[in-house]
């Protein structure tokens, strides 16, 4: 299947990064065919995809709340292409439209070739002026284990800052959640 016989893609590019907004045909390809996902992309096959946080259950997930919300296209997942490599790197997003309070969980993951190279930073920042683009949302948030890793460092350089730290009740994993303001965008 080409990009041309699917619906029209939702694109973010970057310096160094294109992302693209996966689609209910691009989640189920990602499930059931790995083969003709990449085809479907224009990407070289890559045989360590997916990245570590999005496994089977996560990409499960994802096609599923994009067939059950096709018209929620970019709150769900984004994947990150080398436009130079012509290769997946990683994979980001959110965990769906804003709620009431105008509020949009990201989350984001990258292939382990492609980390400490600034990409999950500049993919988290695409996404954040995509979300802050639309005027419902007003906070992004983010969660990440307590312990101190890289996905912290990529939160701060994007502007985050923690708002609490806890135990999920749904992992039992210490948490660090952490927020973005739209205010703080404009500075």
């Amino acid at each position: 299947m080409s990009l041309d016989a699917m619906t029209r893609l939702t694109e973010i590019t970057t310096p160094r990064l294109r992302l693209v907004a996966l689609t209910p045909e691009l989640a189920r390809l990602q499930v059931s065919d790995p083969i003709a996902f990449f085809e479907a992309l224009g990407v070289s096959p890559e045989p360590s995809w997916p990245p570590e946080f999005m496994d089977d259950q996560a990409m499960a997930w994802v096609a599923e709340q994009l067939s059950q919300h096709a018209g929620d296209i970019g709150w769900y997942a984004w994947v990150y292409i080398s436009p130079v490599l012509n290769r997946l790197l990683g994979a980001g997003g959110f965990r769906g439209r804003p709620d009431a309070n105008g509020r949009v969980e990201i989350e984001y993951s990258m292939l382990l070739s492609y980390r400490e190279q600034g990409l999950a930073t500049e993919g988290v920042r695409a996404l954040m002026d995509w979300a802050y683009s639309n005027a419902g949302v007003k906070r992004i948030t983010a969660r990440t284990p307590a312990d101190r890793n890289a996905s912290h460092r990529v939160l701060e350089k994007a502007g985050f800052t923690q708002s609490k730290q806890e135990t999920d009740p749904a992992t039992g994993v210490d948490t660090i959640y952490w927020a973005h303001e739209r205010l703080e965008q404009a500075a």
